[in-house]
């Protein structure tokens, strides 16, 4: 195993798709209630292979020990991979240090070969950049920047960094869109649709997904359309990506009734068929 990636309803590599059924078409799986894992292997020749496991579990285990900075190796039981292709979905710059630079397999058809999305904006970069910015939200999205990097520091210096420079947060970039700018007319029509989103009772798995955070009563909502992602913690900073301002986190904090929306997105993600 290089890596490994949740493949569920709730979790999945946005840069793949707006959903998780659209994931599952894209790759050739059945959207199946449990979801897999996506694991990244090479062969004996340094060649590129993925697996798709329905052991859910252990690639949630691995993955918890892999972010707290351990070591960790995974490897699929064979009675549990229900596919083998070659190729990576995803971006991956890393190896086994002991083979050849990965690399695509020979003699395979392209109609089976996986690539990792184009690096453009629209729409896999808005959908990653949304990836991380849940990832911030879920984080510490109840932090303020000052907050954040006294965190940062703090725990910078404990390690023995006595020159920490925190990474910047979209979250704390992102920016308001006066009434009379061009791009209002797009970020209106994304809030529309999110609102009609909501409303909707046949909902594709994925397309709106809810996490839980800290504190307690806080959670971390995402949702997609055509040309956005909405991003928000319940009570805290809120972000509209569009794909008419690539890489630009729009702020939502003066949209009137924002918290009725997220409530509304909330309520929605509750109802998905998986």
């Amino acid at each position: 195993m290089v890596t490994a990636i949740l493949l569920t309803a709730d979790e999945f590599p946005g840069e793949l798709g707006d959903s998780y059924s659209s994931v599952c078409a894209m790759l050739g799986l059945e959207a199946r209630k449990d979801g897999y894992g996506i694991v990244l292997c090479q062969d004996e020749g340094g060649a590129r292979w993925t697996e798709f496991t329905t052991d859910v579990h252990g690639v949630d285990s691995v993955n918890s020990v892999l972010e707290m900075g351990f070591a960790a190796g995974y490897e699929a039981d064979p009675a549990t991979v229900v596919r083998r292709r070659p190729g990576w979905p995803l971006t991956c710059t890393v190896g086994y240090a002991d083979l050849p630079q990965p690399h695509d397999p020979q003699d395979v058809l392209d109609a089976d070969l996986l690539h990792a999305p184009e690096r453009e904006w629209i729409p896999a970069g808005r959908r990653s950049l949304a990836d991380h910015i849940v990832n911030e939200l879920r984080a510490g999205g109840h932090l303020s920047e000052e907050q954040y990097v006294e965190n940062y520091q703090f725990d910078a210096y404990n390690m023995g960094d006595h020159d920490p420079a925190p990474p910047p947060r979209y979250i704390d970039v992102r920016r308001l869109v006066a009434a009379d700018h061009p791009v209002r007319e797009h970020f209106d029509a994304a809030l529309a649709q999110a609102r009609s989103l909501a409303a909707k009772e046949d909902l594709p798995p994925g397309s709106i997904r809810l996490w839980k955070t800290w504190p307690r009563e806080k959670y971390v909502v995402r949702a997609n359309g055509s040309f956005w992602t909405l991003t928000a913690l319940a009570g805290g900073p809120a972000v509209l990506l569009l794909d008419h301002v690539p890489a630009i986190p729009l702020a939502l904090d003066e949209v009137p009734d924002l918290s009725a929306l997220l409530t509304a997105l909330a309520t929605a993600a509750g109802r998905s068929p998986i």
